[in-house]
């Protein structure tokens, strides 16, 4: 005969595993999801900073003859966006030496072996105070001086991001339209190198086409590279739903061996765009989760696909019964 207090027992055991699971499951989703949100938010940042710095040098009319590069980063409360060139061996320039090197005022850096920092100059460095990128609040320096250790070891991750996409161009794909752009990004002991798909059409927001890269920062040694989308896909700056709709919403899907949340440079690039669109919301669909961003207060929401998609099945079936009630 079966013990009833056994059942009982083994009843209790069984809600209790399946609700400690679930409390699990669901506060791994909410640490994920934040993590996804504060790195899309920071990657947001670097790369207006890039773009807006970029505006800044050209509209200033500066030479850009002999600039090597530029790259952006935060440093404290402020986000520095630096510019350089190379020296010439060979120049009385390089024999002099006459450049200064400040002191680092972030996470101090590991110097490479391979470094060849001693050829770089920063010629302008723009800086964004409290973290406000735009253009009314750089400030320019023009001084030219040697780059810091951590300077260093950012742009020498950036040129090798780089040196990894030419050589492998049937892994980086470069769309028509679009250019691979490298953003570094110190992470602690490694840096994270993210490249994404840059477009100059205002009329398409490009989401996909973006890999991410990552080094050991001691070594410089490659240790791991993701293909984070596998296509680009244009997405319309322009709504194409009813006027009337409540919300206005544009998705796209995850498949394969994309990730089941929405990417950082999806949540970049959205931002990015946000002034040349004219919708409101973006979902990531993926075959377990659904990622719901609103650009307005940059929040961001998971659910389950299957309770998403029976959310557009309501709709669907609200939208047949109004057209078939505006018809009669």
């Amino acid at each position: 005969m079966i013990n009833k207090k056994w059942i009982f027992a083994f009843l209790l055991f069984t809600f209790h595993f399946s609700l400690f699971t679930s409390v699990y499951a669901q506060r791994r989703l909410e640490k994920e999801k934040n993590e996804v949100l504060v790195e899309g938010l920071a990657l947001y940042t670097i790369i207006l900073a890039n773009w807006t710095s970029n505006d800044l040098y050209y509209e200033n009319e500066f030479p850009t003859n002999g600039v090597s590069g530029y790259l952006s980063y935060k440093d404290k409360d402020t986000v520095k966006t630096i510019f350089w060139r190379e020296m010439d061996t060979a120049s009385a320039e390089y024999k002099a030496k006459t450049f200064r090197q400040v002191a680092d005022t972030g996470i101090l850096a590991t110097p490479h072996s391979n470094s060849i920092s001693d050829l770089r100059v920063i010629v302008k460095t723009f800086n964004y105070a409290k973290m406000n990128v735009s253009k009314k609040n750089a400030k320019l320096n023009e001084d030219e001086r040697e780059p810091t250790n951590y300077e260093k070891v950012l742009m020498d991750f950036r040129k090798s991001a780089y040196e990894e996409i030419k050589k492998d161009t049937a892994f980086y794909k470069e769309y028509q339209g679009t250019s691979l752009k490298a953003v570094p990004m110190d992470a602690g002991k490694k840096v994270k190198v993210y490249i994404y798909s840059s477009s100059t059409s205002d009329n398409f927001v490009p989401l996909g086409g973006d890999y991410l890269i990552l080094y050991e920062k001691k070594e410089n040694n490659l240790l791991e590279r993701q293909m984070l989308h596998d296509r680009i896909i244009m997405i319309s700056a322009h709504y194409n739903g009813k006027a009337s709709d409540p919300t206005k919403a544009t998705y796209h899907n995850h498949k394969g061996d994309s990730p089941e949340l929405i990417t950082p440079t999806d949540i970049a690039t959205l931002l990015l765009y946000k002034s040349t669109i004219n919708w409101d919301e973006h979902r990531v669909v993926s075959e377990k989760y659904t990622s719901i961003f609103t650009l307005i207060d940059r929040k961001l929401q998971i659910i389950p696909t299957k309770e998403y998609n029976h959310l557009i099945d309501k709709k669907a079936a609200q939208d047949k019964e109004e057209q078939n009630s505006n018809f009669h």
